[in-house]
């Protein structure tokens, strides 16, 4: 990682990361559209836990414990479309914004939009995958 990107992870910082993440999941849980695909979640203080992580890593920071990430085949499965990105991030968005510093909030949305394409490509080729298979 860079140094700019460790700097931001740093900047925020892992309380303020954990403040963030657990405000997003507690809204997701009631989300008009992003509840359903989070149904699958069964432990929700394991998962905030292992997203702080994941976002700490991410924004430049050390690995702190021994969580493994498999992101794309995870998302592949839940049917997530372009809609669900847009309000993923929208949310997500509006959440770092209560929390953190402006400055900070435009280079951590700009990592969320990178996963966001991620994750819109990885779908994108899951329905293909699936119409193939019909």
């Amino acid at each position: 990682m860079g140094q700019r990107q460790r700097k931001v992870n740093e900047a925020i910082g892992i309380e303020s990361i954990r403040a963030v993440v657990d405000d997003f999941y507690d809204r997701i849980q009631v989300h008009p559209t992003l509840a359903k695909p989070f149904e699958v979640v069964t432990d929700w203080p394991e998962h905030k836990e292992r997203l702080v992580h994941f976002w700490w890593l991410s924004l430049g920071g050390e690995a702190y414990a021994d969580f493994q990430y498999n992101v794309g085949p995870i998302h592949m499965t839940l049917g997530i479309d372009d809609a669900h990105v847009d309000d993923w991030l929208a949310l997500f968005l509006e959440v770092m914004q209560k929390h953190i510093a402006e400055e900070h909030v435009q280079a951590w949305h700009g990592r969320a939009m990178h996963m966001g394409c991620s994750i819109r490509m990885l779908a994108a080729h899951g329905a293909a995958m699936a119409q193939q298979s019909v």
